[in-house]
């Protein structure tokens, strides 16, 4: 089994199939009537799973993005190797997060498509708490501006779970849950312990 130290490429996190992308993977092939003909926004998108199962069943246009460029020449070829047809996909590296304003690739997104019809999907992205907490404040933009239905997969790691680390966050924010996964043995074993992963959706 090849391990990190060995790797070429550094922090090659969109290498492993995280569990909160599994699950989000799973819910979006299981309900594909939320997916058909919408506008999809994969933040943090990693290896391409979440839009992968978007292309499956259907999406209108998809935009990836991932700050590593690796991440997204991997979910190209994870595309092609699952023989998926990725004409609806746009890719870019920007740092979304940075743009004091809503960036144009979002506005061109979601211009022409009802609100109902646009995603926003973040895969086991609340993995730290300072971060998140940036994240949030964006979503909430995002939401404003949008009207986005925001789908998050996670194990239910801290940044999400611990009362302390919710209370102090500045955007304030609901976690419905929609549906939870049972983890394989395996998939526990390789990801610190985690039995569960959820899919929840985020409203301000």
């Amino acid at each position: 089994m090849a391990t990190p130290d060995i790797c070429p490429l550094v922090d090659p996190y969109w290498a492993f199939y995280w569990p909160g992308g599994q699950s989000l993977t799973r819910f979006l092939l299981d309900n594909g009537q939320i997916v058909r003909g919408s506008a999809v926004l994969d933040f943090g998108s990693g290896c391409g799973s979440a839009s992968m199962a978007c292309v499956s069943r259907a999406a209108k246009r998809i935009l990836m993005n991932d700050i590593d460029q690796n991440a997204l020449l991997a979910a190209k070829l994870n595309m092609r190797l699952n023989g998926l047809n990725a004409t609806t996909i746009r890719y870019t590296d920007d740092n979304l997060l940075e743009s004091k304003e809503i960036h144009t690739m979002i506005y061109n997104l979601y211009q022409d498509v009802p609100a109902s019809s646009r995603l926003l999907l973040l895969g086991d992205i609340f993995y730290d708490s300072n971060f998140a907490d940036t994240v949030f404040r964006w979503l909430k933009r995002v939401k404003d501006e949008f009207g986005v239905r925001i789908l998050v997969g996670d194990p239910d790691r801290h940044p999400l779970t611990e009362e302390k680390v919710l209370q102090g966050y500045e955007t304030e924010f609901r976690k419905n849950l929609l549906v939870s996964y049972a983890l394989p043995g395996y998939v526990t074993r390789e990801h610190y312990g985690f039995t569960t992963a959820h899919v929840y959706e985020i409203e301000f």
